[in-house]
This record gives structure tokens, C-alpha cells and sequence, in this order.
């Protein structure tokens, strides 16, 4: 993604961190041009007369129709600031692919992490190419031992992304141990171009959501304003007061609602947060390990009381939920080092950067590697308490690596790549399931409101017509 220099000037002065926050709106307009700044204005006055005629439409009185505009005039500033972030993350995330895939075609070509970094200020947007030569100043200057890491989490702290830090810690030994790491790049690049296509699917769900809240709002507002005026003029209620303040309300409601819809689905597509805090797991872990015993039993304890059992179901399918989503994160970068370590090796390396889920797993699986260095049942027993299959089968053709000779085992590791990208695609499918799937149903929230609405309006004109006929009689 190449960008103009007047466009990167802005995304620096719009998207500047500060304290872990964007900028508040105020800056972020205060560092646009004056065509910007029209732009701006023109906008926010074309939202404005939206909301005027809207409320001409509903036959609002005038001081019905200046609350709205107020109203939608104060929520203006959010919309645009929500809009920023969109723009923002995602010129985030295709600047990391942009970066990660040049950096891997580089080191590729040839194992040096300088070069890498030379050749990809040649391709990446003006931002990231100013972070690469900060880096490249850091590594000339020599002023650190540990000058690779100290450097390159300069970018990693700017794009928090567990990817980009896996690239890196697997570059840095391959520079300082050496080694042919042509098939491993291979694999790293075909986890980016996957993670790139299912991270553009899930933004277009995004988007679809965003899309099926607008069209019904709009739905729900053609509906209640037809509702409005096939009323005969004789039997109209629009000036009743219960109608004025009933209409300000819903109009209110509706733009807070595609608000609230707007920012919630905001998210940073490279920053993958954990859904369970370390506490809530832990939690779950000693519920199911105090109450497991049969190692090979999969079902619910015989011995427990109904509450321990429901909390003791609800504990294992908490935790089996988060280790799949998880899994695939943590077999991805023990595969990688397996390029420069052997697999125990490269299992006990990964405990600190593992996924706080995994942590437990990999823990045990330590410990029955000092009872059975060489055997099987470290593999066989890891998640022993959890009916995981998929992975249980993953980490014996870890086993199986450990066993056979070096060709043999680039086949199988191919194998676990394989078999890892199909799990991470599952893995993605629930992440993206639990974020959007409390926003999926928003779409008939509108209509909900629109429903009360119209039983308001219809309460209304029964009163109008009941009154129209008592008149009629009483002459």
C-alpha cells in the first residue's frame, strides 16, 4: 500500500498514539488542511439537514426539530471519529502483510535481518518505513548485545501483532544458529496469505452486519412515517405532544443505536485479544483438575453432586472452547522452531510466549518430560482431561517428528502445517463468532423500536378518532 505524502502526513498527525489512545477529535481536525476542514463542515451540515427534513417529514413543530438537530449535530464528532479508527486499522493491517511479506521474500533471498529490513523500506507505506530506518540507525549504532531484539520491538510495539513477533524471534535465530529456513518461510508466508483472506472475509461480515442495522433502521423510519401520513388531516394526532416527544425519542434511538453498532464492530485486526482473563481460566483449570481422575474419561465425574457437575461441564467447555481458538496460535510457533530446535526443546521454549490457556498443558507436559524424556506419554497425555481429539492427534505427529530422520521429518512437519492451517481456520470461525455474534441480532432492534412506536401512534389516533366521533354525536 503506497500512500500519497499528503496522505501519510495525515495518517501520522490523525493516528499518533498517545497513551495507548487515538488523539481526541479536536487534534485530529486541528491537523487537517483546509480542504479537509471544508470537507468536514460540508458533511456535517449535509447531516444536518438530513435530520431537518426528516423531521419535516414526521411533521415535527420547530422546537421538535432543533432538538434533533442538536442531537444529531452532537453525535457527528463520534461518527467521524469511529470513521478515523476504521481507516486506521485497516491501513494498520495491510501495512503489516505489506511488512511481513516483504521481509520474508527478503530473508528468503538471503538470511540477514538488515537486508530484510533495507528491502522492505522500498515497499512500505512512508509510517512504516520511517519505524524500519529508526530500526536500522539502532542496529548500525551497536549500542546493545541483544541488538536485533532490542531493536525490532520498536515495530512490534507500534503493531502489536503476534505474527510479526513470531517472524522476528524465528529471523533472529536463524541469523545468529544458522540453518536452511527456505521450507519454513514457505510456511510462514502461507500462514500470512491465510490469515490475510480470513481477516478480509470476517471485515466483510463486519460490514454485512453494519449494513443489515442500517437498512433496517431506514425501514423502520419509512414504516412509521407511511404510518404518519395516511391518516386523514381530519383525524391527525401529529401535533399531540405525545407524538412530538414519542418521534424526538425514536429518532434519537436510532442514531444511537448505529452508533453503538459503528464502534462496537471497530476492531484492531491485527491486536488478537484473549476472550477469557488468566483469572477466568485458572478458575475453570482447577474446577476441572480437582474433580478429574480417570485420565482417559472424557465424561462428567459419577461422584459429583448437580451443582459441581454443571459447574464442573460448564469449567471443561469453557476451556476446550479457548483451547481450540488458541491451539493452532501456540503448534504454529513450536512448528517454525522446530527449524532450530528439537521438539521438546521447542515445546518448553514456547511456555513464556504461549497463550495463557496453553500455559497449564505445556506446564504438565514439562514435567512428565523429566519422567518420560523419550516416550510417548508427555504427547499422549497432554489435554489428557479434555476432549480435544484434533489436537491430541497434532501432538503425536509432534512424537513422530522426534522419532524420524531429517527428511522424514520435513514431510510430517509439512503434515502438522497442514493440519494446522485447517484448525486455524476453525479457531478463527469461533473468534470471529464470539465478537459479532451479540451484534448479529441488532438488526431487529430498529424494527423493536419502530413496533412501540407505531402502537403509540395508533393509541394516538383512536383517541383522535374516539374524540371525533364523540363530538359528532354530541352536536
Amino acid at each position: 500500500m503506497n500512500l500519497g505524502k499528503k496522505d501519510c502526513n495525515m495518517e501520522l498527525i490523525l493516528y499518533k498514539k498517545d497513551g495507548g489512545e487515538i488523539l481526541n477529535l479536536k487534534k485530529k481536525i486541528k491537523g487537517m488542511t483546509d480542504e479537509e476542514k471544508r470537507q468536514f463542515v460540508k458533511r456535517t451540515v449535509s447531516v444536518g439537514m438530513v435530520s431537518v427534513i426528516v423531521g419535516l417529514i414526521y411533521n415535527l413543530k420547530i422546537w421538535g426539530i432543533v432538538i434533533c438537530f442538536l442531537f444529531t449535530m452532537s453525535v457527528v464528532p463520534f461518527y467521524y471519529r469511529i470513521n478515523l479508527k476504521k481507516i486506521h486499522y485497516k491501513k494498520k493491517f495491510e501495512s503489516v502483510i505489506l511488512y511481513i511479506e516483504q521481509m520474508l521474500y527478503s530473508f528468503k533471498k538471503r538470511p540477514k535481518i538488515r537486508e530484510a529490513l533495507i528491502d522492505a523500506t522500498k515497499t512500505c507505506d512512508s509510517i512504516v518505513k520511517e519505524i524500519i530506518e529508526e530500526i536500522i540507525v539502532n542496529i548500525d549504532s551497536k549500542m546493545a548485545d541483544r541488538i536485533y531484539e532490542e531493536s525490532l520491538k520498536i515495530i512490534e510495539e507500534e503493531y502489536p501483532c503476534k505474527r510479526l513477533s513470531s517472524m522476528h524471534n524465528f529471523m533472529k535465530k536463524i541469523e545468529s544458529q544458522g540453518g536452511e529456513c527456505g521450507f519454513y518461510i514457505d510456511v510462514l508466508m502461507q500462514d500470512v496469505k491465510a490469515w490475510n483472506d480470513r481477516t478480509n472475509l470476517f471485515m466483510g461480515e463486519v460490514d454485512r452486519i453494519k449494513r443489515n442495522v442500517l437498512i433496517s433502521i431506514g425501514a423502520t423510519l419509512i414504516t412509521c412515517a407511511v404510518m404518519t401520513h395516511i391518516v386523514p388531516a381530519d383525524y391527525t394526532y401529529s401535533d399531540n405532544v405525545v407524538y412530538q416527544i414519542s418521534t424526538i425519542v425514536m429518532l434519537m434511538i436510532m442514531e444511537v443505536i448505529y452508533l453503538v453498532v459503528a464502534s462496537k464492530l471497530n476492531y484492531d485486526w491485527i491486536n488478537e485479544e484473549n476472550s477469557m482473563t488468566p483469572e477466568r481460566i485458572d478458575r475453570y483449570y482447577s474446577i476441572v483438575l480437582e474433580e478429574k481422575h480417570d485420565a482417559m474419561d472424557y465424561g462428567i465425574p459419577s461422584h459429583l453432586n448437580w451443582v459441581k457437575r454443571s459447574n464442573y461441564k460448564t469449567a471443561k467447555k469453557k476451556i476446550e472452547k479457548e483451547v481450540r481458538k488458541q491451539f493452532p496460535e501456540w503448534l504454529r510457533d513450536v512448528a517454525i522452531n522446530l527449524q532450530t530446535e528439537t521438539v521438546q526443546s521447542a515445546i518448553e521454549n514456547s511456555f513464556n510466549e504461549a497463550p495463557y490457556v496453553m500455559k497449564e498443558p505445556i506446564r504438565r507436559m514439562m514435567l512428565d518430560f523429566e519422567d518420560y524424556p523419550i516416550g510417548i506419554e508427555p504427547y499422549d497425555r497432554f489435554l489428557m482431561y479434555f476432549d480435544v481429539p484434533e489436537m491430541k492427534s497434532s501432538m503425536k505427529m509432534l512424537y513422530s517428528i522426534s522419532e524420524l530422520g531429517k527428511e522424514e521429518a520435513d514431510v510430517q512437519i509439512g503434515s502438522v502445517i497442514d493440519r494446522n492451517i485447517l484448525l486455524e481456520n476453525q479457531a478463527e470461525a469461533i473468534k470471529n463468532k464470539d465478537k459479532i455474534g451479540a451484534f448479529s441480532f441488532l438488526s431487529a432492534v430498529p424494527m423493536i423500536v419502530g413496533v412501540n412506536k407505531i402502537m403509540i401512534d395508533m393509541v394516538l389516533m383512536i383517541i383522535v378518532f374516539t374524540s371525533a366521533i364523540g363530538n359528532v354525536l354530541s352536536q
